[in-house]
């Protein structure tokens, strides 16, 4: 064991915790670990001769605990600033070294460096040209460019090259590094010293930067980051990903100062398989509209339709991943009907129940049927690029459901998913139930497993419900009469309940959302009996309609009526004067179309940015006729696809934009792949006008369209 041996178990001992910073790295952190390496050869080259004389009283007395006790303390104290340099490019303040001599100095040293650069100052009668100009042109190294330094000239100070540059510096070790790497996937990376005539310890700074994509590229490497301060020639990384091209530079540094870092090495990429990505993170339901017919403005992803048109469109958000191996190419969402794993299971248990009591000998249901039913009523989708939000639209009302979100990363062919991370929510009530501004409670969850759903067999839920003494109020489809729509509504009392007052109700009506805004105040009536026909309703609205008990206000109950467009009345054959902000006026045929739809790529960090623009058509004559564009992309083929499965679908993705916009920015289109595209304008009264299509080639990664 050497003294050199020593001191590096010292340093690795006061530096453990600063080995593996991946900070991006400038030109000021890369000076501010340099002098932390000048701190640090400063430190023990100070104490080399406590060092040495320790070591061998050690060897003497085998008495450890005497060099801890005696010497330890003093160059933990010199170290301090040192070690607080690297991890946080901040001296450390006067108190924090009080009655600490050691601490003390290294700090004012320290504080030194920052104002002096390495090098002398030439001699004053040396300075020729400006240099040697009668004026104060600096007071401080920091005021000159990076080569330079703030020198007296005879009668002034300015900028000079610096004069023994190099004087006691240790020389840059080869360039030449040697990588070899365990079956954990641990690589010690080595080089060699040239010959040093430095009498204090050489400390040695390891950079790294990495690139990710099939071969090595300096153009699009990471910044260059510190990565380990030593004093051996050679670090042992434990945390190297893989499918990484991984470059190294070393510099050798003393009190004096440095020479620089070597020129990068070769790249190493190592050779473990990477790790599946995590899985999203945050997943929640931040929105939540009820569609139906006539007023359906978006086609999302849809599941299925409801028996009575009305179904629910959810924005799904999350978080992405922390930093992986791999970069997240997509994400994988499935969602299924909870109601629909309960009511079979119920249905099997009522049939359970009849086949004991007639004493039949059926078998229950096998579990490849039930997983065999629960893949009919899962629904999967595949998001377009790395995106962290989804609509998706077509779900039930007033249904709980179950929705798990994975990342997807690719491997060469093979496609690596994460865990699920799980999400059960309960989608907003139609007519059937009261309605609530308010989304409804939802939890999530990770499982690395596929999910498990929970029972809903609580009395109240929505899923299983049972009579109420509650009134219950329904209504028919609205119907154009006399010159006005008009919807008949009409309510009811549960066969086993009877209430006291029978007398007079009190029927109340609002319209809630309306496509041309419109606003109207509560209307209310009184009715005796059991249903009334409401007249004079808007189009293209939703209504509010409430009815309770005169004597008994508590016992209201609500329900929602939407009517349609005027538009599709009058295509029934109804000769009606539509609203002009419903419909285009009908007067003039205005056109309005876009054209010229084009697109642009680029190359950004890996992965595809496209640019899609087009303008609109010279015969659109009332521009202000316009309120968005939709903008639809699907995903036609893929070069080396390995989707199977329900994943081998088109994906299929819509955009909704403003009028004023004629271009849209769509990230993570995958490379080399068969696109069609859809632009089609939105106009007044949310009617869908004309639309253009084309099909487009995505370009590979690396490649650009001319």
């Amino acid at each position: 064991m050497s003294v050199l041996r020593v001191g590096s178990v010292l340093l690795w001992a006061v530096l453990a915790v600063s080995r593996a910073r991946r900070s991006p790295t400038e030109l000021e952190e890369v000076q501010e670990h340099i002098n932390s390496a000048r701190c640090t050869s400063r430190c023990l080259s100070l104490h080399m001769t406590q060092i040495t004389a320790a070591f061998r009283h050690i060897q003497k007395e085998h008495r450890l605990s005497y060099y801890f006790i005696n010497f330890l303390p003093f160059i933990l104290q010199c170290l301090q600033p040192c070690e607080e340099l690297w991890e946080t490019r901040r001296v450390l303040p006067p108190k924090a070294c009080e009655k600490q001599t050691e601490c003390m100095t290294s700090r004012e040293f320290l504080a030194s460096l920052r104002s002096s650069r390495q090098g002398d100052c030439p001699p004053p009668q040396r300075a020729t040209g400006f240099a040697a100009a009668c004026v104060e042109s600096c007071s401080s190294d920091q005021h000159c460019p990076s080569s330079r330094k703030c020198c007296f000239n005879g009668c002034g100070h300015t900028c000079q090259a610096p004069a023994n540059l190099y004087k006691g510096v240790p020389l840059k070790p080869r360039r030449e590094m040697s990588f070899t790497e365990d079956s954990e996937g641990h690589v010690k990376v080595g080089w060699v010293s040239k010959f040093n005539v430095s009498m204090e310890p050489v400390v040695y700074l390891l950079e790294s930067r990495w690139n990710i994509g099939i071969h090595p590229s300096e153009d699009h490497a990471s910044p260059w980051s510190a990565v380990a301060m030593t004093l051996s020639e050679e670090v042992l990384l434990t945390d190297l990903r893989p499918q990484r091209w991984y470059q190294f530079r070393v510099a050798a540094v003393n009190s004096q100062g440095s020479r620089g870092f070597t020129t990068p090495s070769k790249h190493y990429i190592s050779s473990k398989d990477p790790s599946p990505p995590e899985p999203p993170m945050n997943i929640r339901v931040s929105n939540q509209t009820l569609n139906w017919a006539g007023l359906q403005l978006m086609s999302k992803v849809t599941e299925r339709s409801s028996e009575s048109g009305t179904t629910v469109a959810v924005l799904l958000n999350w978080e992405p991943p922390s930093e992986g191996d791999l970069l997240i190419r997509n994400y994988r969402i499935t969602w299924m009907p909870l109601h629909v794993h309960t009511a079979h299971k119920h249905t099997h248990s009522l049939q359970a129940n009849a086949q004991r009591l007639h004493k039949n000998k059926q078998k229950w249901p096998t579990n490849s049927h039930r997983q065999e039913q629960k893949k009919k009523e899962s629904n999967t989708v595949l998001t377009a690029g790395a995106q962290n939000e989804l609509w998706v639209q077509g779900l039930l009302p007033g249904t709980p459901y179950s929705l798990s979100v994975q990342s997807v990363a690719y491997w060469g062919q093979k496609r690596l998913k994460s865990h699920r991370a799980q999400l059960v929510f309960t989608t907003i009530p139609n007519a059937d139930g009261d309605f609530s501004n308010e989304l409804p409670s939802s939890s999530s969850s990770l499982s690395p497993s596929s999910p498990s759903y929970p029972s809903v067999s609580q009395p109240d839920s929505p899923v299983n419900p049972v009579p109420s003494e509650k009134l219950r109020l329904e209504a028919a489809a609205p119907h154009y009469h006399d010159n006005q729509l008009q919807v008949k509504v009409y309510w009811k009392w549960p066969h086993h309940f009877r209430p006291k007052h029978q007398d007079l109700y009190i029927l109340r009506w609002h319209p809630h959302t309306c496509i041309n805004n419109v606003t109207s105040k509560e209307k209310m009536t009184t009715v005796q009996g059991t249903h009334h026909t409401i007249k004079g309703l808007h189009f293209a609205c939703k209504y509010q309609v409430s009815v309770a008990l005169k004597a008994v206000p508590g016992s209201e109950a609500v329900a929602w009526v939407m009517t349609p467009t005027c538009s599709s009345i009058s295509s029934r054959g109804k000769a009606l004067a539509c609203n002009t902000k419903e419909r285009l006026p009908a007067g003039r045929k205005v056109v309005l179309r876009p054209e010229q739809l084009t697109a642009d790529f680029h190359q950004l960090n890996g992965t595809l940015l496209s640019t899609f623009r087009w303008r609109m058509s010279q015969h659109a004559l009332d521009p202000g006729a316009v309120e968005g564009f939709q903008f639809t992309w699907t995903l036609q083929s893929e070069l080396n696809s390995d989707v199977d499965g329900p994943e081998h679908a088109l994906i299929s993705q819509t955009q909704t934009i403003a009028s004023t916009q004629r271009s849209v920015t769509v990230r993570g289109l995958q490379a080399g792949s068969v696109y069609q595209l859809q632009l089609q304008v939105l106009t007044a009264g949310g009617r869908k006008g004309a639309a253009v299509s084309k099909t487009i080639h995505t370009p590979t990664i690396n490649t650009s369209l001319l």
